[in-house]
């Protein structure tokens, strides 16, 4: 484009509005449009001068500033466009163009964009459950996907394989980048946007990295002390209880939770619901006792 005027390239006047620069640039780009001309490289360069042309016009500050380039002396031309927009403009490209205003060529043949730009898929929405002790402890899951195989084919089912981070939480979205939607011109597939949602467990409340059990403990042991089995992601464990226990008392097992996180037993005294006569005869003199 270097030594050129614009307005000559177009054929339109100086002063000529933008609705003219856009007829006239669409009537001839389609005249030298790729498509039309396929292997012809004098046309590609044709095209790609009016469209360089075109994008400079119908911008209003790119055309102010060509214009006061342009009535400063220069009536055969401005020299190199970069010189006035940048680097940015030296690399112009056609696909480029095409991609921001390819509906200007709509109407014949396949565009030109549409064989040369390669768009990625859209991404695909799905939840996944998992139940409480895979997201605590980590593992894999499966999860079903409805996907077309194809531009013109049906939805077929896609089952995927999911590694599920050790400590992952309830709501937290996942990005698994190439398990989304394939393609229609050949470019990457889309990303598939996973949201966990994890199952509660009976025995577990969770906060943060800490578990939360409620800590069964019979009477006696509560008060002579003992040992009491207590539920662990890795399965049951023991726990001390120490003489005199009321109930309420928090005893913290370092390391048992998630991670690095710790359990925490909340110690519930129970009492038999059907005491024997033994027991009720033993409670009677224990209440004899403490009165």
């Amino acid at each position: 484009m270097s030594g050129k005027n614009l307005y000559e390239v177009l054929g339109v006047a100086e002063d000529a509005s933008a609705d003219e620069i856009r007829q006239t640039y669409r009537k001839l780009a389609i005249k030298y449009h790729p498509d039309k001309n396929p292997g012809d490289k004098a046309a590609e360069d044709r095209f790609k001068e009016l469209t360089q042309a075109y994008e400079v016009l119908t911008d209003s500050k790119k055309r102010q500033a060509y214009d006061q380039r342009l009535k400063g002396g220069f009536a055969g031309g401005i020299g190199d466009l970069g010189d006035i927009f940048g680097d940015a403009f030296t690399s112009f490209s056609i696909e480029d163009f095409l991609g921001r205003h390819g509906d200007l060529f709509g109407g014949f043949g396949v565009p030109f964009h549409a064989r040369r730009v390669q768009r990625r898929g859209s991404d695909v929405e799905a939840e996944l459950r998992v139940d409480f002790q895979t997201a605590a402890r980590g593992g894999e899951a499966e999860v079903s996907l409805r996907m077309p195989q194809g531009p013109h084919s049906p939805q077929d089912m896609k089952n995927v394989t999911i590694k599920i981070p050790e400590g992952i939480e309830d709501g937290t979205a996942m990005r698994l980048q190439g398990l989304g939607q394939p393609s229609m011109s050949g470019g990457p597939p889309g990303d598939l946007m996973l949201r966990i949602r994890v199952a509660t467990d009976a025995r577990f409340r969770r906060a943060g990295n800490d578990l939360h059990v409620d800590l069964k403990t019979p009477a006696p042991t509560a008060v002579l002390g003992g040992k009491v089995p207590v539920p662990t992601l890795n399965g049951e464990a023991t726990v001390t209880i120490p003489a005199g226990t009321s109930s309420g008392t928090l005893l913290r097992l370092k390391g048992l939770g998630i991670k690095n996180g710790d359990l925490l037993a909340h110690v519930q005294i129970v009492v038999p619901e059907n005491p024997t006569p033994e027991q009720k005869e033993l409670y009677e003199k224990l209440g004899e006792l403490e009165g």
